[in-house]
């Protein structure tokens, strides 16, 4: 199986499962009386909408470059990121509101039994779904589905909060009723902060944030290795969607031929390509290694600015 066939497999999974779950719980949390068991499945059909973001993410960058996209598809994957962070954000501050609407209208006692049943059965499925698809992410190196796999933790996180409550109103009868909309606030508070980051990071992206420096390192480190590069200097990165592109401008002997300076510029990227293969292009512009061009820093041993 391809990593794109894997990628839209685990995602097509998780639409099923988040309808599912998310029809049952709304409709369990109604007619048993659970504020918090309908939030949590409002929460399962949001990811429903959040998979259906990140299958068209997916579809997208694998989209070749034509007239009107010159450096590809790619960043739609990351605005598909952002959309997913703001549909989260907005439940979460729904989540908010209501909990704080039902402490001052007064909190009402859910059937307790039934709805816990019903939660942990989610519980189970999410986590399972959640674990899948963070493994995938991480295989693949792919941001879009990890911020997925968050989604389904979330979801996961909400159902035991949710299962909490439940079983202290289980025990506690009555004077515990209160734990359904606390459990609630609590939860929207959590998920506010997670559409935060993941917001962040998309918002990075569609911006050409740099990415983290050990990753910026990671991939200076195979340029002089590369016989004949002598030194380096405006070496650039920036992620777009799930993958990274490069440039930089190489220096090498100025006595050599293009052709050879060219094929010096071609090994450096054909390393690249193939120890990092989540870098999907390295623009390098070949320059000549006088003194006055020289740079402070990416400096081959062999090269003296004096």
């Amino acid at each position: 199986m391809s990593m794109g066939s894997e990628s839209v497999r685990v995602t097509w999974v998780g639409v099923l499962v988040n309808f599912a779950l998310g029809l049952l719980k709304t409709a369990a949390g109604w007619l048993l009386g659970s504020k918090a068991l309908v939030a949590d499945g409002m929460h399962s059909l949001l990811d429903l909408f959040s998979d259906i973001a990140v299958l068209f993410g997916l579809l997208m960058a694998k989209r070749p470059k034509d007239e009107t996209h010159h450096y590809g598809h790619h960043k739609f994957v990351s605005f598909a990121k952002f959309f997913i962070g703001c549909m989260l954000f907005s439940v979460s501050g729904a989540l908010v509101v209501a909990s704080v609407l039902e402490f001052r209208t007064g909190v009402t006692v859910p059937q307790a039994g039934p709805a816990f049943l019903v939660v942990l059965l989610a519980i189970v499925v999410k986590e399972v779904l959640f674990r899948w698809t963070r493994n995938v992410a991480r295989r693949l190196k792919s941001g879009l589905l990890m911020a997925n796999a968050v989604h389904h933790r979330s979801d996961s996180f909400s159902s035991v909060g949710v299962a909490v409550a439940l079983l202290g109103v289980l025990l506690g009868g009555e004077d515990w009723a209160f734990l359904d909309a606390l459990v609630t606030l609590v939860l929207g508070c959590y998920l506010i902060l997670e559409a935060a980051r993941i917001l962040r990071e998309a918002g990075g992206d569609l911006l050409d944030a740099a990415p983290k420096r050990e990753i910026i390192e990671d991939f200076r480190e195979h340029i002089l290795a590369v016989p004949g590069a002598k030194a380096y200097h405006d070496f650039r990165v920036r992620r777009v969607g799930d993958v990274y592109e490069v440039d930089l401008h190489l220096q090498v002997d100025p006595q050599l031929t293009v052709e050879h300076g060219h094929r010096i510029a071609r090994e450096v990227k054909q390393r690249m390509l193939e120890v990092h293969p989540e870098v999907t292009s390295a623009l390098i512009h070949i320059e000549p290694a006088n003194p006055e061009h020289l740079k402070a820093r990416g400096i081959s041993d062999s090269v003296s600015l004096e």
